[in-house]
């Protein structure tokens, strides 16, 4: 009988069932990866409370009852950071739970019956997999942050190779000097990012392995671009805003009403 919850998270984050809140920005945050890690935990955290709200009809009331509040202690503090990213994010001040699952079109019950097979099976479930690193947010956006770091390492990598080609004289000088430049200043947070996931790659990460995950990046991490483009990258390079540092950084609130 299949376990429902590990795929919770997911599946009502890619489900529609509400509308967007009026006047703020609305879906999810893939040009800001640390609002997307945010929106995708707050997403699981949604998933597990609505479980546990259904669970408490079922056989296994109390242990996933006791289960649920233990977990919602261990990761209140996630929780809250969650909620504030996404709330500066989505409505430039502090929202409510409600309205969060509202501005993320996130489902507000249950597709399985109250007497079906499959809830009961979570319901009895659900204290074993609330131990399971999975459910660990705080964890699991240290290893979102040490992703997004690769991720945009990689990307860097790939416009400098195809620059490389693409720039000649004074202009390739200048920019192989500036990749240099910035692969010294960021090599340590990529080793960072590399020894952790490499240690700690969870088990339902996109890829088998670390070492696959980075294979396949690399692979399917392409750029182009006329010489123009190439000199307005290599121009970036130059600026404290490209550190790999900064891939994480809380968002911005939405700009007023009105603003073009």
């Amino acid at each position: 009988m299949r376990l429902p919850l590990p795929a919770l998270g997911a599946f009502l984050f890619a489900m529609a069932a509400a509308a967007a809140a009026e006047g703020a920005r609305s879906g999810y945050a893939f040009e800001n990866p640390r609002v997307l890690a945010q929106q995708r935990l707050f997403g699981i955290a949604h998933g597990v409370r609505l479980l546990a709200a259904a669970c408490r009809e079922m056989p296994a009331a109390d242990a996933a009852r006791t289960a649920y509040a233990a977990w919602r202690q261990r990761q209140q503090a996630a929780l809250d950071a969650a909620a504030a990213d996404l709330s500066r994010y989505h409505f430039g001040t502090a929202a409510d739970e409600a309205g969060l699952v509202k501005v993320l079109h996130l489902r507000t019950g249950l597709d399985y019956a109250p007497d079906s097979a499959e809830l009961q099976a979570a319901c009895a479930t659900l204290p074993q997999a609330l131990a399971k690193p999975r459910y660990d947010l705080g964890e699991r956006l240290r290893l979102e942050e040490m992703m997004a770091r690769l991720v945009v390492a990689t990307e860097v990598e790939a416009r400098d190779h195809y620059c490389s080609g693409k720039l000649s004289g004074l202009a390739h000088e200048l920019h192989a000097a500036r990749y240099r430049l910035w692969r010294e200043i960021n090599e340590p947070a990529i080793q960072q990012a590399s020894t952790a996931l490499a240690r700690d790659w969870p088990d339902d990460a996109p890829a088998a392995s670390f070492a696959a995950w980075r294979t396949a990046l690399r692979r399917d991490t392409k750029a182009g671009g006329s010489a123009a483009d190439c000199g307005a990258f290599s121009e970036t390079l130059k600026h404290p805003a490209s550190a790999l540092r900064n891939v994480f950084l809380p968002p911005l609130s939405p700009p007023p009403p009105g603003t073009p």
